[in-house]
C-alpha cells in the first residue's frame, strides 16, 4: 500500500467517524421514503382494481369499469399528491404574470 493510500483511507475513516450518524439517517430517510411511497401505490393500485371488479361484477359493463376505475385512479392520485399539487398551485399563482388590461 502507497503512501497516498494510506491518507486517503485515513481521510475516509475520519469522514466517517464523524458523519457516520448523518449518513446513516440520509440512508433511512432515502429507504423509508422509497418504502412508503410503494406501499401507498400499491394500496392505490388494490383500491382501482378493487373499484373495476365490483363495477364490472354489479354492472357487468367493461367500460363502465373502466370508467370507475379512471375516476377511482384519478382520486388516488390526487389524494397521493396532494401535497405536491398544493405547493405546485401556490407556485404558480406567486409567480404567474397578472392580465394586463386595456
Amino acid at each position: 500500500m502507497s503512501r497516498n493510500q494510506g491518507i486517503i483511507i485515513a481521510i475516509i475513516a475520519v469522514v466517517v467517524l464523524f458523519f457516520a450518524p448523518e449518513i446513516l439517517a440520509t440512508l433511512g430517510f432515502a429507504i423509508g421514503s422509497v418504502i412508503e411511497f410503494a406501499i401507498s401505490l400499491i394500496i392505490s393500485l388494490a383500491v382501482v382494481g378493487l373499484v373495476f371488479f365490483l363495477v364490472m361484477t354489479i354492472f357487468g359493463s367493461v367500460l363502465l369499469g373502466l370508467g370507475a376505475a379512471l375516476i377511482a385512479l384519478i382520486f388516488t392520485g390526487i389524494g397521493l399528491f396532494w401535497p405536491l399539487l398544493l405547493c405546485v398551485l401556490i407556485l404558480y399563482f406567486v409567480f404567474r404574470n397578472p392580465r394586463k388590461t386595456v
